[in-house]
């Protein structure tokens, strides 16, 4: 059985007629989320019944509330066990994960479920004592879910709801044994919900032994009727990084893709140098740093993000309007996931991609393949076209505080990076190249060194 929400009248459907139970909807209401999207319209209903769902949605397109109503509404009314949760989410990525037991903790909240994140890079002692008290769903990263299952500390026998979701990125990623190993390790009548921005083999295995019923909202592209597509074409590396130090002025926020962690760091400091508040998110900074960067991000404290694509996965902001592609991603499916951080919930946006000369036959191939017809135009520092469609700026100049190695800019071991390349560079001093604030000293006669001679 499948769907295409797509195409039908259930996206004006209300939640109250979708099967939604009175006390989520007046959470959903003290959330400010009153009337359903595509995929949520399509999935509610069967999800809801208890069924097992096969989800295909784009990123951003409301999955999470898709398959946290359900497992709320099913959930609620027992008690779970301290260390065997009752809910089993699995994501791809930390901020993913956190971004979900978010959404499903303020949804659960209402009939007391407790709904806690499990993911690599923190405190696995910390964990522990948070699963000696009962917790109702977990969110995991996988590699952190067996080890806590190793130790002893984490049972998935009480399990009957497990989402899998992002699952194109947790096989990409190279997770499907160990996503696998979670789900055998589940009641075999637990009820699995699966969503992914493609349908293919990785979701056919995941769902062995189930009958889902299929729901599909679009197909694998991008939305040309909310977003904006444009090439900016640039004749080199030079050219492409100050075209981004001038976008990165502008006012409002953005977020630059870059597709190396090297690449990131050194886009990163680049912009710092610049007179920019840029943050570095990239799977190798700490986990607080980066919860730190996106909070910042999404108060606007912070209005440059420079990320790998692995990272992007927790950036959930409902106003971004700007999404840069700084290197032309290598495939369709990473276009799709990146442009799906702006032109969120109904919003319209603008998509960027930055495009040297060797590089515009590739990426003429690979926006086809993501069905985008793209606006090209040839940009630099300051032109007319690169103003009118991003708001550019000239920036501000060097930073004072550009010369610190800041945790902003570090990469893997707390080094900085040279934009481009991720070699260490060498240190320039606070003012820009002199020592000091304000006016540089002033010059002084050369004097030479004696040479020592034999005596």
């Amino acid at each position: 059985m499948s769907s295409d929400a797509g195409a039908t009248p259930d996206a004006a459907r209300s939640f109250d007629v979708l099967g939604v139970a009175p006390a989520v909807l007046r959470t959903l209401r003290t959330m400010r989320i009153t009337d359903p999207t595509p995929i949520q319209a399509a999935v509610l209903p069967d999800a809801i019944a208890g069924r097992d769902v096969l989800g295909r949605a784009p990123t951003g397109s409301g999955k999470t509330l898709a398959f946290g109503i359900p497992m709320v509404q099913s959930l609620t009314g027992a008690a779970s066990k301290p260390g065997r949760p009752r809910g089993l989410v699995i994501a791809p990525t930390r901020e993913l994960a956190d971004q979900i037991a978010d959404v499903l903790g303020d949804l659960g909240a209402a009939a007391g479920l407790r709904v806690l994140a499990f993911v690599g890079g923190e405190n696995i002692n910390r964990q522990k004592l948070k699963l000696a008290a009962p917790v109702d769903i977990a969110v995991v990263t996988p590699g952190r879910a067996h080890d806590l299952r190793r130790q002893g500390q984490l049972s998935l026998d009480d399990v009957t709801d497990v989402v899998i979701d992002e699952a194109d990125e947790l096989a990409d990623l190279g997770f499907l044994p160990d996503v696998l190993g979670l789900v055998r390790a589940t009641p075999r009548d637990a009820r699995r919900m699966l969503f992914s921005a493609t349908l293919d083999e990785t979701a056919d295995v995941l769902m062995k032994g189930c009958e889902p019923v299929r729901h599909e909202v679009s197909a694998v592209t991008v939305s040309v009727d909310t977003m904006k597509h444009l090439v900016f074409r640039v004749p080199d590396n030079g050219v492409a990084d100050e075209v981004c130090a001038w976008i990165a002025a502008r006012e409002g926020r953005v977020v630059f893709f870059a597709n190396t962690r090297d690449r990131v760091v050194g886009l990163a400091k680049h912009l710092t140098e610049q007179g920019i508040h840029a943050e570095a998110l990239h799977g190798d900074r700490g986990q607080t740093a980066r919860r730190e960067a996106l909070a910042g991000f999404a108060s606007g404290e912070v209005p440059v993000l420079v990320s790998t694509d692995v990272a992007a996965r927790g950036i959930d902001v409902t106003d971004l309007d700007l999404v840069v592609h700084a290197d032309p991603p290598p495939e369709a499916a990473t276009y799709v996931h990146r442009s799906g951080r702006t032109a969120r919930a109904g919003a319209t946006g603008t998509v960027v991609t930055i495009v040297r000369d060797r590089q515009a036959e590739s990426v003429t191939g690979m926006l086809r393949k993501a069905g985008v017809t793209a606006e090209v135009m040839d940009v630099s520092p300051g032109s007319k076209a690169l103003k009118k469609w991003t708001g550019a700026r000239k920036p501000s100049g060097p930073d004072p505080r550009a010369g610190r190695d800041s945790r902003a800019t570090r990469g893997a071991g707390g080094r900085p990076g040279t934009p481009g390349t991720g070699r260490r560079q060498a240190k320039p001093t606070a003012g820009g190249g002199h020592r000091g604030r304000g006016k540089p000293p002033a010059s002084r006669p050369h004097r030479p060194k004696k040479k020592r001679g034999k005596k």
